[in-house]
């Protein structure tokens, strides 16, 4: 183990803050910088979200499925931030970023184009399998 290791090993303790603080960065940059816009764009928005489905063989109902991506990315990250439902909001956001990665792959923008979406389903599905920390509503309401 490396001096540097040794003299950050105090932070183990903080486990549930560094969660915390995951939480709250991750969920709320998703809420104001992917999904508000898209929740709040309406049905318009949402079939041209849901217009990225065919890909996966789903050429019907374009509105739900953009609504799906603009909830789980507004409501959802909303929800993960305050740590409700916390594995189920991972679950959705992991499987939305999947669907993007795919899409962005599909259009030809590549590894780079899809690597903001391919990062984050990665770092959804990590999360999922992490409890959410003491400081989260789940927790609060096991009590």
């Amino acid at each position: 183990m490396s001096k540097f290791d040794t003299s950050l090993s105090f932070l183990t303790k903080h486990k549930d803050l560094g969660m915390l603080v995951l939480r709250l960065g991750v969920g709320l940059s998703y809420l104001f910088l992917h999904g508000w816009g898209k929740i709040s764009g309406g049905p318009d928005r949402w079939i041209g979200i849901g217009k990225n489905m065919p890909g996966f063989g789903v050429d019907t109902i374009y509105m739900f499925w953009g609504f799906m991506a603009a909830f789980a990315e507004s409501i959802g990250a909303f929800l993960f931030a305050l740590g409700y439902k916390y594995r189920l909001m991972a679950a959705l956001l992991c499987i939305t970023m999947l669907v993007a990665t795919i899409t962005h792959l599909e259009r030809g923008d590549g590894f780079k184009g899809a690597s903001h979406a391919m990062k984050m389903m990665f770092t959804f599905f990590g999360l999922m399998m992490i409890s959410p920390g003491k400081y989260s509503l789940d927790e609060m309401l096991k009590k």
